[in-house]
């Protein structure tokens, strides 16, 4: 086991104790999810990607809805300095981009950093590499980001007044999956194991949603 995946396997084991960083989900359907196969869950209704223009690590503008059309898109809105649910998506989905059988490609895995004072462009950029130099960091005003939020139905981040110093900050923890038909009908709570991306990935590619999600 590797340095990092050690610390990650204890990370998980603290967050799990603790509940750090998390935020309570929505009403989720995972009795609806398997009736595709998948382990997440499905969403009442689903829902378009937000129609906020980000800014990339690059520091240019970033459409989701263009940059990411009819691609499987899985986007996640968190933190650099997370010490637990951030970290623990970001490996296991990494590893899973390793080990699925993706016939599309890798997918896009969209991280948007909601603490904005130390969330910088060049940060977040730093801060993917050490899992994947594919997976794409993105920042926005935290009015935008919270609007984004919103459209999606997450929570919006809770910052504290003080940030002088270390602080957490409260932000969703479910991962939100766009299918190749730019919806959003699913989502992965924490928890979501690397051998849970494994198997779902490649469904996500190809399913065929009822006109009732």
């Amino acid at each position: 086991m590797s340095a990092r995946r050690a610390v990650v396997v204890l990370v998980s084991l603290v967050a799990v104790l603790l509940g750090a960083c998390t935020s309570p989900p929505d009403e989720f359907d995972r009795a609806g999810a398997e009736r595709y196969g998948l382990q997440g869950s499905l969403l009442g209704d689903a829902l378009a990607k937000p129609d906020v223009v980000f800014t990339d690590t690059e520091g240019q503008p970033y459409d989701l809805r263009t940059e990411t059309a009819g691609e499987l898109t899985l986007v996640f809105f968190g933190y650099t300095s997370c010490p637990d649910v951030c970290p623990i998506h970001l490996d296991r989905i990494s590893a899973a981009f390793q080990g699925a059988d993706l016939e599309g490609g890798v997918p896009n895995m969209v991280f948007v950093g909601v603490d904005t004072e130390r969330d910088t462009p060049e940060k977040l950029r730093s801060y993917l590499d050490r899992f994947d130099e594919r997976f794409v960091g993105l920042t926005a005003s935290p009015e935008e980001i919270d609007r984004a939020m919103a459209q999606l139905q997450l929570p919006g981040a809770v910052i504290p007044d003080d940030t002088s110093g270390d602080y957490t900050v409260g932000h969703p923890s479910q991962v939100v999956v766009f299918t190749p038909d730019d919806k959003a009908h699913v989502v992965y709570p924490f928890g979501a194991t690397e051998q849970v991306w494994v198997e779902d990935l490649p469904k996500l590619e190809t399913v065929e949603w009822e006109s009732v999600t």
